[in-house]
């Protein structure tokens, strides 16, 4: 994936800074479990709101570039 085409999805991304797990696995076209075992793996960072996880948009972000890196 080129690097223009990634700014382009990223403005499809919610500006919120926090991201319901959905949101992610929408946008990067991955399960909702998929989600889930990143955030456990520490791969994408979030935090817990009473008992819902909340992923940090940056983080996101950071993970794709760094993936598009490789």
């Amino acid at each position: 994936m080129k690097t223009h085409d990634v700014r382009v999805r990223f403005d499809d991304l919610p500006e919120k800074s926090l991201l319901r797990p959905e949101e992610v696995a929408g946008f990067l076209s991955v399960s909702l479990r998929t989600v889930y075992r990143w955030y456990e793996m520490g791969l994408i960072q979030g935090t817990r709101l009473n008992r819902s996880v909340r992923i940090f948009r940056e983080s996101v972000i950071r993970q794709v570039k760094e993936r598009q890196n490789e």
